[in-house]
């Protein structure tokens, strides 16, 4: 990350910019909207194309409502695809940075991000309950940002009201459910994804929010699953993919899920433990786990992809488990015995 003090403009002028370049973008798109309902808060993402919220829009879809009343959020999000002049004011940045630098900065109750080499600007003016996403082309868009779109946005807007964005997988019932944490190839979406053909409930695979207080309970944000091509010839069951990825480390396969499975999509529920996957040979098993452990599996993979990493973020999820059991689980070699497993520690979890 490059930190940059404060924009040169300032953040008025910056905020008055951005709308200047998104209302540009709507007098040569087709304005359209997606009213959602996030962690408990109203979202409205306004897009100044059909097509850019349909490739943005479809991971969220299933937290669509018809009637959201005020916005406790807007999004607004635009390309320069269709008309150059729309792009916003942009931080300086080193043309020869790595690809997935970012520039970031705060200013009162404003912060942006900007990622110069994949094309991208995230801004967030919290006195508006207003956000900007804009990116250079819709077209040439990571593969990762239709499965977990705003997720930057969303981790800025988490944060006062008591909710984490946290890197992990989450499966479970009305009445509770497991947390999966881990570094990419522990498991955890294989585990997520093999369990859409039990009575398992679906939050997300990849992000999903946690809040707290009253009690800790997992939100659902992303509809979306990631897996590595050849794992996912292990889990037939899966829709097809909407991107395939090439086997590389760096490339995963997308799935939606609830284009296959709606049924097993949901919204939220309890909380009742934190789970650090291990691929190992033999049937699947849970143990319980020292909570320091399995806070390594959970942190630094969630630190170091959301901006800024503060210590406050690190001191909620040792909160977290300081009120949920932890545990790790050996996968097994029996794919399909996964699920039940989780049944079972779900069952001796019930308060």
């Amino acid at each position: 990350m490059q930190p940059q003090a404060r924009p040169a403009e300032g953040a008025e002028a910056t905020v008055d910019a951005l709308r200047n370049s998104y209302a540009r973008a709507v007098a040569v798109g087709s304005e359209t909207e997606l009213d959602v309902a996030v962690a408990g808060g109203g979202v409205k993402v306004r897009a100044a194309d059909e097509e850019l919220l349909e490739i943005l829009g479809r991971a969220i879809e299933h937290l669509a409502v018809d009637d959201l009343g005020e916005p406790e959020l807007t999004i607004h999000v635009w390309d320069s695809m269709d008309d150059p002049s729309a792009t916003p004011p942009l931080p300086e940045a080193d043309p020869d940075g790595p690809r997935g630098a970012v520039v970031y900065f705060e200013l009162d109750e404003f912060q942006l991000a900007y990622q110069p080499g994949l094309g991208q600007l995230h801004a967030y003016d919290a006195r508006s309950k207003a956000a900007w996403f804009w990116c250079r082309d819709r077209h040439s868009l990571p593969f990762w940002e239709p499965s977990a779109p705003f997720r930057q946005i969303l981790h800025w807007w988490f944060a006062p009201r008591g909710v984490m964005l946290l890197h992990g997988a989450s499966v479970g019932t009305v009445l509770g459910g497991i947390l999966l944490v881990g570094r990419g190839g522990s498991g955890k979406s294989t585990c997520a994804l093999a369990s859409l053909t039990s009575d398992l409930l679906y939050a997300g695979d990849d992000y999903v929010a946690v809040g707290l207080d009253p009690e800790p309970v997992v939100h659902s944000v992303y509809a979306s699953g990631k897996l590595v091509p050849g794992h996912s010839k292990l889990l037939p069951h899966l829709p097809a993919a909407s991107f395939v990825g090439d086997e590389s480390a760096d490339e995963k396969s997308i799935f939606f899920v609830n284009d296959a499975f709606p049924e097993r999509m949901c919204r939220s529920f309890p909380l009742r433990a934190v789970v650090a996957p291990r691929v190992t040979p033999g049937k699947p098993s849970f143990h319980e786990a020292p909570a320091a452990e399995v806070l390594k599996a959970l942190a630094p993979s969630t630190l170091l992809q959301l901006y800024p990493a503060r210590p406050a973020g690190f001191a909620k999820m040792a909160d977290l488990l300081r009120r949920v059991p932890a545990y790790s689980l050996q996968t097994g070699e029996v794919i399909d015995a996964i699920p039940g497993t989780i049944e079972l520690l779900l069952q001796g979890l019930k308060k």
